[in-house]
């Protein structure tokens, strides 16, 4: 079995991806692997300004959605570098699955490990799949957790 020394964590900080950070501290555990978490704040296409108003209200939006996972996201580090793991704990803007992807390849990150809700039918066509677009895409190898919430 591979040696991982790098394995990425995408987290939004829904139970569903909690679960992929259970798996993440195992496989960094075991592997000695540098765990590398990460919270894309994504923008909302379609947003129209009248006035300039609205575009103001949209990048105060965006600014506290970005704080608060900054937030969330070096406390959730700082718990895991308390069991011993090497931690690196990043927030970037854009879509979710090409972020992803673009951070795995900048970073040589050799397991991906994302956790899915397992939508199908309606939810799957309209909500689409972050996790399925990185299984398609991904350069290494993607560990799949399926969780229902």
């Amino acid at each position: 079995m591979k040696n991982y020394s790098s394995l990425l964590v995408p987290v939004d900080f829904s139970n569903c991806s909690m679960k992929s950070v259970d798996y993440g501290v195992d496989f960094g555990l075991r592997y000695g692997a540098v765990v590398h978490l990460l919270f894309v704040v994504e923008p909302i296409e379609t947003f129209v300004s009248i006035n300039g108003m609205e575009q103001s209200v949209y990048v105060d939006m965006v600014r506290s959605v970005r704080e608060q996972g900054e937030i969330r996201l070096n406390g959730l580090a700082a718990e895991l570098r308390g069991k011993g793991l090497s931690v690196v704990a990043s927030v970037c803007e854009g879509k979710p699955s090409e972020e992803i992807l673009d951070y795995a390849k900048k970073n040589a990150i050799e397991l991906i490990c994302i956790s899915t809700h397992g939508r199908s039918g309606l939810n799957h066509f309209l909500l689409g799949s972050t996790t399925e677009r990185i299984l398609r895409k991904a350069e290494c190898p993607v560990f799949v957790i399926r969780t229902k919430e």
